[in-house]
């Protein structure tokens, strides 16, 4: 897939088809840009016959996808419209605010495994938070909760109980926030299960940073995700709006639920795993975080793992600081251009005289209040990626 910024310059994503990784990695050798072609641009007529044909409103989804793209200076070729179909088709059924089942069974049994983390302050200090309205309101939190029917309903419910505490009742507030540091448990904040939204489910963490990153932005964010409009634009951004070299799109649908590189960091760590025949977890990080993504201070066995290999492989050329230092870069592209990258691709091609692969599917299982079971990130991709499959067929199927 190709996609480009306004001045037409290669940015990014999929290649065309039939442009070999051994190629592209030389041109980025050379620091420069291989010269491909730009398959025709998507009319909006062809993108409304690449919707579902069972869907309504055909062409309003199909003109939010294109001012997505054309938003976030993407260009709009038949691989990056039916990208963004098919998670939109993957995670709502093209609902901007979509239902989920057993809702107010997910927030009761949320509440409740809050106030056992709470010890004894625990269920009168939930009592006292749920009995209380919001302007204008006639019934209680606890009332409303037990009604939701959407994301959106339920997002509105828990803001409001927010901020209707923290303006009205300081001290029971405070109280509950004092408590949950004292328990190390969630913050009151976090009981909000709704941390991905709208058609797209795109995080909720990342529009608001994307959005501006502030308290302001979070809450006119999450309005907008539950618009058809807003859940496109912050999920295209999140599908699309990064680089990476892959050559088949469905790495970048697994990135998409693992997180940015999962799928290039993944093959990283089968090649290190390899090479030091220490077992790891090909789940994409290559560092522990913590819930607000943040790298901590305690080495991952991954980071091990890439210590181990700097000792055995290349203890005169890669020093202990540097790998700590490339590995910082591990959700960025530049972290192709590390020292910590070009040794574990020359010593993985030395020992096994194989070439290394820039990506394969991470190994994640996915866990949500939203799913009945549990599912997997390759589970995922594979998921979205038929539907894409689908999606270019009805392209190819389209008179030109």
């Amino acid at each position: 897939m190709v996609f480009t910024n306004s001045s037409g310059l290669v940015d990014g994503g999929f290649r065309v088809l039939g442009l070999g990784l051994v190629a592209l990695l030389s041109a980025c050798a050379r620091n420069t840009r291989p010269e491909v072609p730009l398959p025709p641009r998507v009319t909006l007529q062809q993108a409304t016959q690449l919707v579902p044909p069972d869907e309504k409103d055909r062409e309003g989804w199909a003109q939010d996808v294109l001012a997505a793209l054309e938003a976030h200076r993407l260009y709009p070729s038949a691989e990056a419209v039916c990208s963004v179909l098919a998670v939109i088709e993957q995670e709502s059924g093209f609902e901007p605010n979509p239902a989920v089942p057993g809702l107010a069974r997910i927030v009761q049994e949320r509440l409740e495994a809050y106030a056992d983390k709470l010890g004894p302050l625990g269920p009168p200090t939930i009592k006292a938070l749920l009995e209380g309205k919001a302007p204008g309101e006639t019934q209680t939190f606890e009332q409303r909760l037990k009604l939701v029917k959407t994301e959106r309903d339920l997002d509105r419910v828990f803001r409001e109980l927010l901020e209707h505490y923290e303006t009205e009742h300081p001290k029971t507030y405070t109280a509950a926030q004092l408590a949950s540091a004292l328990f190390k448990s969630s913050r009151l904040e976090d009981l909000n299960p709704i941390t991905t939204a709208g058609s797209m489910q795109v995080s909720v963490r990342f529009s608001a940073d994307l959005a501006g990153g502030d308290e302001q932005a979070e809450r006119r964010v999450r309005e907008e995700l539950y618009t058809r409009g807003g859940g496109v634009y912050y999920g295209t951004a999140r599908l699309l709006g990064y680089e990476a070299h892959y050559d088949d799109p469905i790495y970048r649908f697994a990135d998409y639920n693992a997180g940015f590189y999962a799928s290039r960091n993944a093959a990283v760590q089968a090649q290190v795993s390899r090479l030091t025949s220490i077992k790891l977890v090909q789940d994409g990080d290559l560092l522990a975080y913590d819930k607000q993504g943040e790298p901590v201070d305690e080495d991952s066995n991954s980071l091990k793992a890439l210590l181990a290999f700097r000792a055995r492989y290349a203890p005169e050329d890669l020093s202990e600081r540097r790998v700590r230092k490339d590995a910082l870069k591990e959700k960025e592209r530049e972290f192709e251009e590390t020292d910590t990258w070009e040794a574990i691709k020359h010593s993985y091609q030395e020992v096994t005289g194989e070439a290394p692969t820039y990506a394969q599917l991470p190994t994640v299982t996915i866990r949500s209040p939203k799913l009945s079971g549990d599912r997997s990130t390759a589970w995922f991709a594979q998921s979205v990626n038929k539907r894409y499959q689908r999606c270019m067929g009805r392209y190819t199927a389209l008179p030109k």
